[in-house]
């Protein structure tokens, strides 16, 4: 995308009732965001509507929306990440849960994984205009045996939100899980057959159930689960 076509970001502000609702749903989560961080917030969301109108970062066009189901929802996520670690966030889109995961936990090392160049214009831009370091965005395929020049061999946590069926993404991430690393998913209503569908594939891969956790976003219907895989010994 040519430097000049760049969306301009202004700085982020949330209303009241938007600051409350992140507030109260992360802590929910068991997250407590300072000041600093919900900025970074706001601002991440300003970038997501504003580049969501030049190019289809997410199917969700509505504010609100976006920051329970794109924002929120990953932190339920963070109590459960080893600290201090390497992240990769495969099929990255826009740097969902890349992004939240490196505002609420800025000693976590992240990567993002993204195909689409326009995407990965995207990821670099609000890399620079929420000023964040220890992250970076790549062009590629977790799938593709060539591997993009900065990525690491492997991560102690590799995560993939709304990618594909869950026996998918055990297979397009599992080249990047070692011994002791955890693969993160976001599933919904059909979590349990998602499960059933790969067990043959997870005692081939060697990896166990650690977490199915049931939780719900404000405002929305139904549960969402958080699901860890733990890759174990061979």
């Amino acid at each position: 995308m040519p430097k000049t076509s760049l969306p301009k970001i202004s700085q982020g502000t949330l209303d009241i009732e938007d600051l409350q609702l992140l507030r109260e749903g992360a802590h929910k989560f068991g997250v407590e965001l300072s000041e600093k961080q919900v900025s970074l917030f706001a601002l991440l969301l300003d970038g997501l509507c504003l580049w969501n109108r030049r190019m289809n970062l997410t199917g969700i066009s509505e504010r609100r929306e976006m920051m329970i189901k794109l924002l929120l929802d990953p932190l339920v996520a963070l109590p459960y990440l080893p600290a201090g670690r390497k992240v990769l966030d495969v099929g990255s889109g826009a740097g969902i849960p890349g992004f939240p995961f490196k505002i609420a936990r800025q000693e976590l090392e992240i990567h993002l994984l993204e195909s689409k160049a326009k995407k990965v214009s995207f990821l670099r831009n609000m890399i620079r205009t929420l000023g964040l370091t220890g992250i970076a965005a790549y062009q590629g395929r977790a799938e593709n045996s060539f591997t993009p020049s900065g990525l690491f061999p492997s991560y102690d946590v590799v995560t993939a939100r709304a990618l594909a069926p869950l026996r998918k993404t055990v297979s397009i991430c599992s080249p990047y899980l070692t011994q002791d690393s955890i693969l993160v998913t976001f599933k919904g209503s059909k979590v349990n057959k998602e499960i059933q569908d790969s067990e043959r594939l997870l005692e081939e891969l060697h990896l166990g159930l650690s977490k199915k956790i049931s939780y719900r976003l404000p405002e929305t219907g139904g549960s969402r689960y958080l699901v860890i895989l733990k890759k174990e010994t061979n």
